[in-house]
């Protein structure tokens, strides 16, 4: 399903052309942010409150829809607004170098993160926590874009600065808020955004390896080595005794004259 949905052979090309312009994925997700705003305001508060994610929403309300669709709840927000602007560019930029099908490997982590830890929080006692809307996928997106492009110059205000940097200055803006309020669940739920963005983007670029067993080679490879590998003296002598010193190869001679005169010069 996924190769039929994302052919590899269109992995890099535009999702389609408006007025001559490409479009991407991330420009589709930046306008369903939008439009998710205006369904929240026009569907009220409360029913939006059905698509919200909770522990208890989700396991004993049975609500199983809420681990992707609380990214739709949305209040109208100048910040969302601007969030989704920033994911237009920025996710484009990264979905451009890595390709759509890596992108939306992205997307899905950094969708699910949130209701994944959300839910260990849960089961270890801390109650009560939600995740709703699409700034920690704006987030994610952006920190992604500054692993990948870490001296790509960016202009805020008067300022021109590198993008790790500014993510930087977000990323410690928002822990010390969180250190300060003592919210220790948000600065986790902070940590593992920031952390799956860099290292998703770490490992795609081949930065990053994932740990992996050593693979024991079958009987027939290990003999065929032992074969391979150079004769020691006793195999050489026990052939000597089993087959006669003509069938001995030209290396098998080179070793044991090799050894004679080193028994020669020890002795003398």
């Amino acid at each position: 399903m996924f190769n039929s949905w994302l052919p590899e052979s269109q992995d890099h090309l535009p999702l389609t052309w408006w007025k001559q312009r490409p479009v991407y994925l991330a420009a589709i997700i930046a306008l369903g942010g939008v439009a998710s705003m205006i369904l929240t305001a026009l569907l009220g508060y409360s029913l939006m409150g059905h698509f919200v994610f909770t522990y208890d929403g989700a396991f004993r309300q049975l609500h199983l829809w809420t681990p992707l669709t609380y990214i739709f709840v949305n209040p109208p927000s100048f910040w969302t607004l601007i969030g989704c602007m920033l994911l237009w560019n920025f996710g484009e930029a990264v979905e451009r170098h890595l390709g759509r099908r890596a992108f939306v490997r992205l997307l899905l982590l950094l969708l699910l993160i949130s209701p994944l830890f959300i839910t260990l929080f849960s089961l270890f006692g801390s109650r009560g926590l939600a995740c709703m809307g699409i700034t920690q996928l704006e987030f994610g997106v952006f920190i992604a874009f500054a692993t990948l492009y870490p001296h790509a110059k960016l202009s805020v205000i008067i300022l021109t600065i590198d993008a790790w940097v500014l993510a930087a200055v977000f990323v410690g803006i928002n822990a010390l808020g969180s250190l300060g309020a003592r919210d220790w669940s948000s600065l986790l739920l902070l940590a593992a955004n920031v952390g799956t963005a860099y290292a998703f983007i770490r490992f795609e670029t081949g930065a990053l390896k994932l740990p992996s067993r050593p693979k024991r080679s079958p009987p027939q490879t290990r003999k065929a080595a032992k074969k391979s590998s150079a004769p020691t003296v006793d195999d050489i002598l026990d052939k000597i005794s089993h087959q006669g010193m003509h069938s001995l190869t030209p290396e098998e001679r080179r070793i044991l004259d090799k050894a004679s005169e080193e028994m020669k010069r020890r002795a003398g």
